[in-house]
């Protein structure tokens, strides 16, 4: 799996997607193998995303290493790895719960997330995230810098549960 580091983009869209895969050379991406310059256009599989009112399907691009034929789908920052619920999204469930605030107004905002989707945010988190967040004095913060300090202390994007091998890719500007 290959994560595009990018400006919060939510809402998340197939244009928007597709736009920044556009701009990417496709050679400085690297492989989990270490090397660059080996990946080719694979193919593509259909995501949902959860997105205010309704389901947001986006086709992910998928590449494939010609060295070492592992295959990595392409993901922006902001879509957390096997869940439909965005990182933005999930961390507002979880600055809520850290407050000790109601989730009324995230519900009400986004409809299509509900008191269950909310209750496995908040369970993933206590048992996967707090205490690696808390290993490194990370605390719940901006979604950029949560990113790229969850990528260089645990090789994952943040809310990642899967152990899945992870590589965050900075645009060059």
């Amino acid at each position: 799996m290959i994560t595009i580091l990018t400006d919060n983009c939510n809402p998340i869209s197939q244009i928007l997607y597709d736009n920044i895969l556009n701009t990417l050379e496709q050679h400085q991406l690297t492989c989990t193998c270490g090397h660059s310059g080996c990946l080719s256009i694979h193919g593509y599989y259909n995501r949902r995303l959860k997105f205010e009112t309704s389901f947001t399907s986006l086709r992910i691009r998928r590449m494939i290493c010609s060295i070492c034929s592992t295959t990595h789908a392409i993901l922006l920052s902001s879509i957390v790895p096997y869940s439909q619920i965005s990182l933005p999204d999930q961390v507002a469930i979880l600055d809520c719960h850290e407050r000790s605030e109601g989730f009324t107004s995230i519900m009400q905002m986004h409809p299509s997330i509900d008191e269950s989707n909310i209750r496995y945010v908040i369970r993933q988190y206590l048992w996967h995230w707090l205490e690696r967040l808390l290993s490194v004095s990370l605390s719940l913060c901006s979604t950029k810098d949560l990113v790229d300090r969850c990528f260089s202390s645990f090789n994952r994007q943040f809310m990642q549960i899967k152990r899945t091998p992870n590589i965050l890719f900075l645009k060059p500007t």
